[in-house]
């Protein structure tokens, strides 16, 4: 059967669309896990639980405590609900593990479950060279230890943290502390993963973007805790953003970034699985998961 030219460039360009819209989407997932492919690379988005923290720790824009939360943002028992979410990202050859959840440290049952997360998803910590931190806060930095006391990642060659950060590796994180490598600028951890500081949330604060080819994936930490309501009234901050008119700046950059073509974010606290488009939307932003939330 001949096929004419129209019909053959139709085609192309059909499908040409296609894979721009699939450029990252999920292929697998699990009670703890999912995975998405992403261009050459996939991204595992690994969850180690949940917390819950009062409605007011939220703040306006002069730092007092909202009056009222809007009725799109759901309670759990009167708290904000926070999914909390590690992310590997591998070209099947090198990796990088963002983030590593709270081992025993919050001392929650709802928390920990990083490591039953990389089990389900057939990560060997062993192979696990590097490690980079968003910040410095419990539920981001202390799964580099398990709760034996015994390092999580005996392979680890690397753990890559903001320098305002740095000084968290005392006490039981002190054993890892010639591994690190203290992030002062935009800085290359391989060829296809570039540490951005963004410091407000914490001083050493660090946006970890990845590139493949179909896109750019910004993998952030605390930028959002609430996401029912940070991406629509984004001059809205946290209780614990160390400098907040510095964590809103920082904030409004990088959603005014993801509004471009073939961005995506990543986030700690954004509903697990918790990779996401941006667009923009009125005065503030909507967020579009590419993935059901994991029960």
């Amino acid at each position: 059967m001949r096929v004419s030219f129209a019909h053959s460039v139709g085609f192309l360009l059909k499908k040409t669309v296609s894979s721009i819209g699939e450029s990252m989407r999920l292929i697998s997932r699990g009670r703890h896990h999912a995975r998405f492919a992403f261009g050459d690379l996939q991204v595992i988005s690994l969850r180690d639980g949940y917390i819950d923290m009062p409605p007011t720790r939220l703040r306006d824009e002069e730092g007092r405590t909202l009056d009222e939360l809007p009725a799109a943002v759901p309670l759990a028992g009167g708290n904000l609900r926070l999914s909390v979410n590690a992310f590997f990202v591998t070209d099947g050859t090198r990796s990088v593990l963002v983030d590593t959840g709270a081992s025993d440290n919050w001392h929650d049952p709802t928390m920990g479950l990083i490591y039953d997360a990389l089990d389900e998803a057939g990560i060997d910590r062993a192979l696990v060279t590097d490690v980079a931190i968003t910040h410095d806060h419990e539920d981001h930095v202390s799964g580099l230890i398990m709760p034996d006391g015994s390092e999580a990642f005996t392979g680890l060659e690397r753990v890559w943290i903001g320098a305002g950060d740095a000084s968290v590796f005392t006490g039981r994180l002190e054993p890892l502390r010639d591994r690190v490598v203290a992030v002062s600028e935009k800085i290359a951890i391989n060829d296809w993963v570039t540490a951005i500081p963004t410091p407000g949330h914490t001083p050493g604060h660090t946006v970890y973007e990845v590139r493949s080819a179909a896109g750019r994936l910004l993998v952030w930490g605390d930028t959002v805790h609430v996401p029912t309501l940070q991406f629509e009234q984004p001059n809205v901050s946290w209780e614990f953003d160390g400098d907040q008119p510095q964590a809103r700046a920082a904030r409004a950059a990088l959603l005014e970034r993801l509004t471009q073509p073939h961005h995506f974010v990543a986030g700690a606290h954004l509903d697990s699985p918790g990779i996401a488009r941006v667009t923009a939307s009125g005065d503030g932003y909507a967020l579009e998961y590419l993935a059901p939330p994991i029960g």
